[in-house]
């Protein structure tokens, strides 16, 4: 590589709610998976030309008959997923994970990466984490949790004869995410090892058989983090792709902790590693094996177009396309016919839908990006029954989110509880209330509440800010979008955390977005929302730049 064309890029390249990711490249143009779990559209879809700027296209699963994440709990559904491509298709396996009392692996076939995605193929019911190896004499292959591997028909319509473990890894829990890569005659078999928290680290062993017998890396783990006090932890769930000048990188899971051993607000996101072969055929990662921070790329004229487009970027979403853009997805699958998008923007029904019951909502979110950010939305709300409410939303899972919310009438008939203190008081008000109300463990708390002097379908600004210096939420609204007021109201965002999860261990990170809710067997009202906007607000920016090159 040329040094004088180097560029630096922070880790990670995909910030937030982004793990499990398995890449591939086709000609110029690289595209990667991760796993969405319970949400819907399922499976996202990136795109790049250099590994450090990604874009969404699509998703995998779009329609309920592909994958049904009905009455499944918080953090199932679709796991990890692979992306490959042969004979002019993109195959993407999925491993449904719905503890019945396995997993299901799926594969899915489109003629472009970003899809549409056919109806899926069963292949087996076995452990998670499937991925497909092409080899070179036209077989193809599955492997999938615990180092197990089945050839599979060119077709992909089934298995062939019987599943093989054919490597276990070197004794770490739960070896998981196996990918097979060939190159100057080695069969190459990745896992990763220890869990996907703080001891998760990759393993390498190699074959002159896809079968086996497998000798490990005699520098295992390849890659781990084992400095505690790093800001870039859990790094393993990886995988590896080749660029056009014959580099090898790797992709991989981590987290960025607050504190040593502690929270990861962003959750799991994706980072890139530069990977080497040794003289002796193995393989070397990252910074002798650590993650690293910054990146050098050398690839100057496809990062500066890529770059130029990133910043250009609007950050407002005023919902004008035919679809929603892919970096929504709904908690489940959306009720059916209750949402529009028209010329006006974003327009919901307010239907009812239980919030802690894992059914379709009204729910839709984006993962936050950054430690810090703004987001706000700006709707007109226009009610038909005491109780609807829409707003923003602060999602981890059921039984963590936080509710900005206005509200059509307050009291009882609106779904409040009675103050039995006050019952020689009048409790029950009519109009619009903005409401801020917490939600955990299935229980909803108002944290405040304030009568609104706003006319039905007059336009209001919501907005929330997380400050990254002590974590905590606040809001304000406006009435004319550039006049705000402050809510005399901070929340520690603590509990929206993956590591407080109440009932399923959670392997997503929050999320924030908008909602519409109503009262069952009433008449339902409306909410448009006409943009929304995000912006991160501290210095852990996708893919920061260093304005200058390095020398």
């Amino acid at each position: 590589m040329n040094n004088t064309n180097k560029q630096r890029f922070s880790n990670p390249v995909l910030p937030g709610d982004h793990p499990d990711p398995s890449v591939i490249r086709v000609g110029s143009d690289y595209y990667m998976v991760t796993s969405t779990f319970q949400y819907f559209p399922s499976t996202l879809i990136h795109h790049s030309r250099d590994l450090v700027h990604w874009k969404p296209i699509g998703h995998v699963i779009t329609r309920r008959s592909q994958l049904d994440f009905m009455d499944i709990p918080d953090s199932h559904g679709a796991f990890a997923p692979d992306i490959s491509y042969y004979a002019g298709k993109y195959w993407v396996v999925i491993p449904y994970f719905h503890g019945q009392p396995r997993c299901t692996n799926i594969v899915y076939t489109a003629d472009r990466p970003e899809g549409p995605y056919s109806d899926g193929v069963v292949l087996n019911h076995h452990f998670i984490d499937p991925s497909i190896f092409n080899d070179d004499d036209g077989k193809r292959y599955l492997a999938f949790g615990g180092g197990w591997v089945h050839e599979m028909a060119q077709d992909g319509s089934r298995l062939i004869g019987e599943a093989r473990q054919v490597w276990a890894g070197t004794g770490g829990s739960t070896p998981e995410a196996p990918h097979i890569v060939k190159r100057s005659g080695w069969y190459y078999l990745l896992l990763a090892e220890g869990g996907t928290a703080f001891g998760h680290m990759e393993t390498l062993a190699r074959s002159r058989s896809v079968w086996g017998p497998y000798e490990a890396s005699p520098s295992n783990p390849i890659l781990s983090q084992q400095d505690p006090t790093k800001p870039l932890q859990k790094a393993g769930h990886g995988k590896l792709v080749e660029d056009p000048d014959g580099n090898w990188w790797m992709v991989h899971l981590g987290g960025r902790p607050l504190t040593p051993n502690g929270a990861t607000p962003l959750g799991r996101e994706t980072f890139l590693e530069p990977a080497r072969w040794t003289d002796d055929d193995w393989l070397e990662v990252g910074n002798e094996g650590a993650p690293l921070e910054w990146i050098e790329m050398s690839q100057k004229a496809a990062l500066t177009a890529a770059i130029s487009q990133e910043f250009t970027d609007d950050p407002v979403d005023r919902f004008e396309g035919k679809e929603l853009s892919p970096v929504w997805e709904w908690v489940r699958h959306p009720l059916e016919n209750k949402f529009r998008l028209t010329a006006a923007g974003l327009e919901m029904d307010c239907a009812a839908y239980p919030l802690y019951v894992p059914g379709s909502t009204l729910l839709l979110t984006r993962r936050w990006e950054h430690f810090g950010f703004e987001a706000e939305a700006c709707l007109s709300f226009a009610p038909q029954t005491l109780g609807e409410e829409a707003g923003l939303l602060l999602y981890r899972d059921m039984d963590g989110m936080l509710l900005a919310s206005i509200r059509n009438g307050i009291g009882q008939t609106s779904g409040q509880k009675f103050d039995v203190s006050r019952s020689h008081e009048k409790q029950e008000h009519e109009g619009l209330y903005l409401q801020i109300d917490r939600s955990e463990k299935c229980f909803r708390t108002t944290l405040y509440q304030v009568r609104l002097e706003l006319p039905v379908g007059a336009d209001i600004w919501l907005k929330t800010r997380l400050e990254s210096t002590n974590g905590q939420l606040s809001f304000s609204y406006s009435i004319d979008g550039i006049h705000y007021e402050g809510i005399d109201l901070s929340v520690p965002a603590a509990f929206l955390y993956p590591e407080n999860y109440a009932r399923y261990k959670c392997y997503t990170a929050p999320r924030v977005g908008i909602y519409a809710m109503g009262v069952k067997y009433q008449p339902e009202g409306k909410v448009l929302f006409k943009s929304f906007s995000y912006r991160g607000v501290d210095a852990a920016k996708a893919s920061s730049v260093l304005e200058e090159s390095l020398e």
